[in-house]
């Protein structure tokens, strides 16, 4: 168990961002089936300028 409130919220957030997110797939094929990060990652590469 945690010792605090704000140590049992911070790992869960931790735990929601860094294994669930990472790991789950966007089921529908609108996003391809990728998982969040990498759809993250094409958003952020497709507004980026050229140089």
């Amino acid at each position: 168990m945690w010792a605090t409130r704000a140590e049992a919220r911070a790992d869960i957030f931790r735990f929601i961002e860094v294994e669930y997110n990472r790991s789950r797939l966007r089921r529908h094929p609108e996003f391809g089936y990728i998982n969040p990060l990498e759809a993250r990652v094409r958003l952020q590469r497709d507004f980026t300028p050229a140089a």
